[in-house]
């Protein structure tokens, strides 16, 4: 590559960059840093490796230097005299990868700033102005190339993805309604469900059957785009898919959607759907786990408590960031015997390292260990210390990682989610009570296998 073709990555980088900032960013968060380092302490990569430039920081000092040398009158003033130079077109590189590939914008950095400064609010629009620059990952671009052409990130046809989950639906009894006009609910799953656990889908809609809950999927929605949202961080693409979903909702007459167990979704449609669209979003939202500890409590969801010890994974995006630490716990306690937590957990929970990126980016492999692996000993730590049968989170991505780490490290405990549990809890309270038949299909009969 040219000088020239060089000096032009970094000048669209600079221009995207410079579109992406606000005036917050610019007085808080890349001005507001006093170089403590504290945030690295927070950082389960930094802490791991030991490292500097997996410290939060040294990400963030990148985008300060770009900031203070091309955005800002003095530093534009000394680099044309000469006194003053921004980063190299090799700094951009190693930067690309570091955005991706050791963060999972979990947000726990921020709590232990004093100043308020959010590496996770610079990772977010650093990935931003590098995808409009067009500086990404080979992986993120593939993201990208599929939730643009194929409206899946991982590039799944509607037979490989939902339609995976209506087959084991259909080979269990369970009915599962699509196209279903009046509905109550639109319930789409994340493409990273459907296309690696759907029966993990099925779980749920055993329980939403048995309490008889208005949904329905949808034949022309098969991702809810939360990796166009948090990995590829397209504001154009992301919105896309808010809107297509919120249209789909109004063809078929809901009055709101389901949002499942996926922590960049909870963040997505709990908490950023309006942002996103730059106006009201126009659908109630039931977050899954909420909504099933409301029926457990109603008696419409039966359980039998599970004879097991359960421990609870805090997901970064569900807890931290949404705000969700309370119910999922409430749930898993009405359905298991033991539970007990993790320390450190809730906001200051370490992150499993697999959300926004570094799942897709360290592939599980059985040639040994990984920089994704390595940063989650602690949480491995954390699994082991309290003896538990179970660790359990409502995050589909959370759990993928969680089934590679108790695997990895030879954990003793098994990684499995909410709603399976729940499910299971139910399944017991059904079978002793004759009443396995309620959880096959609706009570109000609506819907039909595809």
């Amino acid at each position: 590559m040219g000088l020239v073709d060089k000096n032009k990555r970094m000048k669209r980088f600079v221009e995207a960059l410079e579109n992406e900032l606000t005036v917050q960013d610019c007085e808080v968060h890349l001005e507001g840093c006093i170089g403590c380092g504290n945030c690295g302490h927070a950082c389960a990569w930094y802490l791991v490796t030991n490292d500097p430039k997996y410290h939060p920081k040294t990400r963030s000092d990148f985008v300060r230097k770009v900031y203070r040398t091309h955005l800002t009158t003095r530093g534009r003033l000394l680099t044309r005299l000469g006194l003053m130079s921004g980063p190299s077109d090799e700094e951009l590189e190693e930067a690309m990868s570091l955005f991706w590939n050791s963060c999972t914008m979990c947000g726990r950095c921020s709590l232990a700033c004093m100043h308020g400064v959010s590496n996770r609010r610079i990772t977010q629009i650093t990935r931003t102005a590098l995808n409009a620059a067009g500086i990404v990952p080979g992986t993120v671009g593939t993201i990208k190339r599929n939730a643009t052409r194929r409206k899946h990130s991982f590039g799944l046809s509607f037979k490989d993805s939902v339609g995976q989950i209506l087959r084991s639906g259909k080979e269990q009894g369970i009915t599962i309604p699509v196209d279903h006009v009046g509905a109550d609910y639109l319930w789409v799953c994340s493409a990273i469900i459907n296309a690696n656990i759907p029966a993990a889908v099925v779980d749920i809609a055993k329980m939403l059957n048995t309490a008889g809950v208005s949904y329905t999927l949808s034949s022309k929605i098969k991702d809810t785009g939360t990796e166009a949202q948090t990995i590829v961080v397209d504001p154009v693409l992301g919105k896309g898919f808010v809107e297509r979903l919120e249209k789909e909702a109004r063809r078929l007459k809901c009055k709101g959607i389901i949002v499942g167990e996926c922590g960049c979704d909870v963040r997505t449609y709990c908490v950023d759907a309006s942002r996103i669209l730059k106006r009201q979003f126009g659908l109630e939202v039931a977050y899954i786990d909420p909504l099933l500890l409301s029926e457990v409590k109603s008696g419409r969801i039966p359980i039998e408590r599970l004879d097991m010890k359960v421990t609870y994974h805090d997901p970064c995006w569900t807890g931290r960031q949404s705000g969700y630490f309370e119910e999922p716990r409430e749930l898993l306690k009405l359905c298991v015997t033991d539970f007990v937590e993790m320390t450190p957990n809730r906001a200051y929970n370490y992150c499993c390292n697999a959300g926004a990126g570094p799942w897709r980016m360290w592939v599980p492999s059985n040639n040994g260990g990984n920089l994704r692996r390595e940063a989650s000993v602690l949480k491995a730590r954390q699994i082991e210390q309290t003896c538990a049968d179970y660790v359990v989170t409502p995050c589909t991505t959370c759990y993928l990682s969680l089934v590679d780490i108790t695997s990895f490290y030879n954990l003793s405990a098994e990684a499995d989610m909410v709603a399976g549990i729940a499910c299971r809890a139910m399944e017991k309270a059904l079978t002793k009570s004759g009443q396995l038949h309620r959880m096959r299909s609706h009570a109000n009969g609506c819907g039909a296998i595809r």
